[in-house]
């Protein structure tokens, strides 16, 4: 019994405790009374020593502020608070990236051209993504979204990878996201279901209700590009 006792540290009451829990808070007595529907008396009468914070009251607290440390709480274990929960992780650009042809905005009509002389991507910008995002995935290239036809889910700026589609599978996809270049124009759109076999046309559609459709016929098709993944979006 007398190790069990000395696992908790008598020095700090546990009023001290609470006090020390609400300055970390940074809120109110008041607040915290009214956040777990209690009269905010039962706190001060605590605070002031003339009552004991029941079992009930301890588990409340720890309910409905987790950031809270039970150890402190309970055994007067520091840290008052636990550590936030990381919510992001840093990756070294170096080692964890490669750089991929990417195709601005800006840079649509150029591309239309320099892909009709076979020229490709060799003259593209290139923009770095992490290398699993690329992982079994050969010709990419990055594309700026331009507009907001296929908000929400693609805002404008927002960045994709995108693969090409060999001539020969064209016929086969649909209920995805693709980059097509038609005559004079680069559009990024989805395509539910693909004529191409049955009627010799694409029908392209927005997502966005505004952003209206379009039907291509096969012989103004230059190329087909799936996009797989956002690599970059804007925060909305």
């Amino acid at each position: 019994m007398e190790k069990c006792l000395n696992k908790i540290d008598g020095t700090v009451s546990i009023q001290s405790r609470l006090k020390q829990v609400f300055d970390a808070l940074g809120i109110t007595i008041y607040q915290i009374a009214k956040e777990l529907g209690e009269n905010p008396s039962k706190f001060y009468n605590i605070l002031n020593g003339r009552a004991k914070p029941s079992y009930d009251t301890i588990m409340s607290l720890l309910a409905c502020y987790p950031q809270i440390s039970a150890d402190y709480l309970i055994r007067g274990i520091l840290p008052v608070l636990n550590s936030p929960e990381a919510n992001a992780v840093m990756s070294n650009s170096d080692e964890d990236t490669m750089e991929v042809p990417f195709v601005p905005v800006r840079f649509y009509a150029t591309f239309v051209e320099s892909y009709a002389d076979g020229i490709g991507t060799t003259d593209a910008e290139m923009f770095r993504v992490r290398k699993p995002v690329t992982k079994g995935h050969k010709h990419a290239v990055v594309l700026e979204i331009s507009g907001n036809s296929m908000s929400p889910q693609l805002a404008h700026g927002a960045k994709v990878l995108a693969v090409p589609i060999n001539q020969s599978d064209w016929e086969y996809q649909s209920g995805g996201v693709f980059a097509v270049m038609y005559r004079d124009y680069f559009v990024v759109k989805r395509i539910r279901d693909n004529e191409l076999i049955t009627r010799r046309y694409l029908t392209l559609h927005s997502d966005n209700p505004n952003g209206g459709n379009v039907t291509v016929p096969l012989q103004d098709i230059r190329g087909l590009w799936k996009i797989v993944t956002i690599v970059e979006a804007p925060v909305e």
